[in-house]
């Protein structure tokens, strides 16, 4: 099965474990490259026969089915072939199964490449994201040592904006963590006092 080779395109060697410098940038270029490849992919979704977007109502219905053999369709197409008094119901369109698993068979190894690929770009997306924000806690702490003096008041200013957005809103495709609620305590149960003897 081939395979998707990421690769860092730079005319130098990457520093430590931080991606390589680009070779151009121009945000302008980055742009039309994002841009071509979401039209790109745009287009080669319009290649595939039959193509059906997730929603809410037909999730469940493909969940349902997702965890069985691919076999058991070529069982059942070889079983009705040899005894076709068990299709009489009508329920199982051979021609159409046989399209379906042509299908299937063309396409695993599309399903895999497309999971290899995005893999590969969230990372690389993360990786930039890496590498742009080392920088900016490093210079925000040097900046923090800066701004105790009382002449630097605008680099402490600067600073609490900085301090803000570093928690601001979690990039797309991220979920943030919800803090988890606490345990109510419940109160040991009393025990009945025995009045005391006479």
């Amino acid at each position: 099965m081939s395979t998707i080779q990421a690769t860092a395109v730079s005319p130098g060697a990457a520093t430590g474990d931080q991606p390589a410098a680009d070779p151009q940038a121009s945000p302008i270029a980055i742009e039309d490259i994002a841009k071509q490849i979401t039209d790109g992919l745009t287009a080669l979704a319009k290649l595939i026969p039959t193509f059906v977007a997730k929603h809410d109502e037909n999730k469940a219905f493909v969940r349902r089915f997702q965890a069985f053999s691919v076999e058991s369709i070529r069982s059942m197409i070889a079983a009705i072939e040899a005894n076709p008094e068990l299709n009489s119901a009508n329920k199982f369109d051979v021609q159409q199964a046989r399209a379906d698993l042509q299908f299937l068979d063309a396409f695993r190894t599309v399903v895999d490449q497309v999971e290899e690929f995005r893999t590969n770009v969230r990372f690389t997306y993360f990786a930039r994201k890496a590498r742009a924000v080392n920088p900016v806690l490093q210079t925000y702490a040097i900046g923090k040592g800066i701004g105790r003096d009382a002449a630097s008041a605008g680099v402490a200013a600067h600073l609490e904006n900085v301090k803000r957005d570093l928690r601001g809103p979690s990039t797309p495709g991220t979920k943030r963590a919800k803090p988890a609620k606490k345990p109510q305590q419940t109160p040991p149960p009393q025990q009945p006092q025995t009045p005391p003897k006479q």
